[in-house]
């Protein structure tokens, strides 16, 4: 057995996914149960979809195969990590692509604006503490960003937040929102495993989840206000929640950005969920807390209003009317 590997050998193995892994080393053990959909035979109810993996019997999943064999087959680290190294040094692995329509998906971002002037505008109104968002303009994760119709030369602005992969650091994902508006959507191309997100700049074993990336800078700056470091905690934006067919949560999955991100950050063990005070919301946390019960899960509801900004706009309202009270005082 290997006494330790490579950080060249660890980065290659871990891009190696599980169907991929499974079609190239152990066919026998995959099965195909829809056109995008498998499962394996000794554990059927593992299903392998849209380049994820998710073992619903134990709440748990993954991206990688390297995952897969310590948290399925049992493993070691060094052991799974041994078993990779020698299968692809045997035979390069061919990579199967989750679906020809999402390999043929490149994310095309949108064009960006002269200035952030109008998006910074627009996120202030919105309650999001102006130093925020200039940190994250300064992480490229929010830019201003404009479309011209090319039939009315009409020119429409944007904020663009980015998701980017942890592994190589390149932009998978982007959401725009109109400042002019409500007009709001995914930028074609985008990797909903890959959402915009906050991440600490120390190690934190703490996941705040939320739907919106407004929502996560919301939280951001409320954290501000009561004089603590964002900073400090992983903070994280779905990019929204499945809409239940029905009032349970049999049909829900759990949100891919929420499965890759504890992959790509294995040391969390908590999750603290801010999800909208809504019928879409308040199922989407339930099948969280069912699905990840070996966890540690907080569900905070929103006090004031149906989401965290709403929060933020009636918290920040209070301390503008209490300073005004205050100064009315003094001037008595």
């Amino acid at each position: 057995m290997i006494k330790h590997i490579k950080p060249k050998d660890l980065a290659e193995i871990k891009k190696i996914d599980l169907l991929t892994y499974l079609s190239n080393y152990q066919p026998d053990r995959l099965k195909k149960i829809s056109h995008d959909t498998y499962c394996i035979k000794d554990h059927q109810s593992l299903h392998i979809s849209n380049g994820l993996w998710h073992w619903q019997s134990m709440g748990i999943g993954g991206r990688s195969a390297l995952d897969f064999l310590m948290k399925v087959d049992n493993y070691s680290f060094l052991d799974a990590a041994e078993i990779l190294l020698q299968k692809t040094k045997a035979k390069e692995p061919v990579y199967v692509a989750y679906s020809t329509k999402e390999e043929n998906k490149k994310l095309h971002l949108p064009t960006p604006s002269s200035t952030n002037g109008k998006a910074i505008c627009y996120l202030v109104e919105r309650g999001i503490d102006e130093e925020i968002i200039q940190d994250c303009i300064n992480n490229h994760v929010i830019y201003e960003s404009k479309y011209i119709n090319p039939n009315t030369k009409i020119i429409y602005t944007h904020v663009t937040f980015i998701g980017y992969d942890k592994q190589n650091h390149i932009p998978k994902y982007a959401n725009i929102r109109s400042v002019e508006n409500d007009f709001k959507g995914d930028v074609y191309g985008s990797d909903k495993r890959f959402c915009f997100s906050i991440q600490p700049h120390i190690l934190s074993k703490e996941l705040h989840i939320f739907e919106s990336a407004i929502d996560t800078l919301s939280y951001a700056t409320l954290l501000k206000m009561n004089g603590k470091d964002y900073r400090s905690i992983h903070l994280l934006s779905l990019g929204g929640v499945a809409i239940p067919r029905k009032d349970t949560t049999e049909d829900l999955k759990l949100p891919v950005a929420l499965t890759q991100y504890l992959e790509d950050f294995p040391e969390i063990k908590s999750l603290v969920l801010h999800l909208d005070n809504d019928k879409a919301g308040r199922l989407s946390a339930k099948n969280i807390q069912k699905k990840l019960w070996h966890m540690d899960i907080k569900d905070c509801i929103s006090r004031y209003g149906k989401d965290v900004n709403d929060e933020l706009i009636v918290r920040l309202g209070k301390q503008i009317q209490s300073k005004n009270q205050q100064r009315m005082m003094k001037e008595r």
